[in-house]
């Protein structure tokens, strides 16, 4: 059975980083490259929201004792195949992924001029899959 405070636990979670992310997200990706502080604020966060995907993703997954995801963002196509979220989200999602490993793996090869348009997108995606998996 799936745990639903633990999920609600996970959306809270990740809307709070999600929050934290707008707040310090300054309004375009020059003022983004020279603020290191806010860089330091934003990639965290962005990868806590992610990281909250792939849990929830993942335990969703357990639950109904479906396959196995290969990679992180695999558990998203498991789900779009399931019904439980769009193609469109399931892509958007592995692109946030992409994006988290870069700022876990990577942090000084974050290219600012591609990470900040789809940090920027991420909001209404994100939003979307906590709709969806509270549905």
């Amino acid at each position: 059975m799936i745990d639903k405070e633990l999920i609600y636990r996970k959306i809270n979670q990740l809307e709070r980083a999600l929050n934290r992310v707008k707040s310090h997200l300054p309004e375009n990706s020059k003022i983004f490259a020279s603020d290191y502080d806010a860089q330091d604020i934003v990639y965290r966060n962005f990868q806590i929201a992610a990281q909250n995907c792939v849990d929830i993703s993942n335990h969703i997954i357990a639950e109904k004792r479906w396959e196995i995801p290969r990679t992180m963002g695999g558990g998203f196509e498991i789900l779009r195949k399931h019904k439980i979220i769009s193609s469109a989200i399931a892509k958007n999602l592995r692109d946030i992924i992409i994006l988290r490993n870069i700022i876990v793996h990577d942090y000084i090869g974050i290219k600012i001029e591609k990470a900040y348009p789809l940090i920027l997108k991420s909001f209404n995606t994100l939003s979307a899959f906590c709709k969806l998996v509270v549905r």
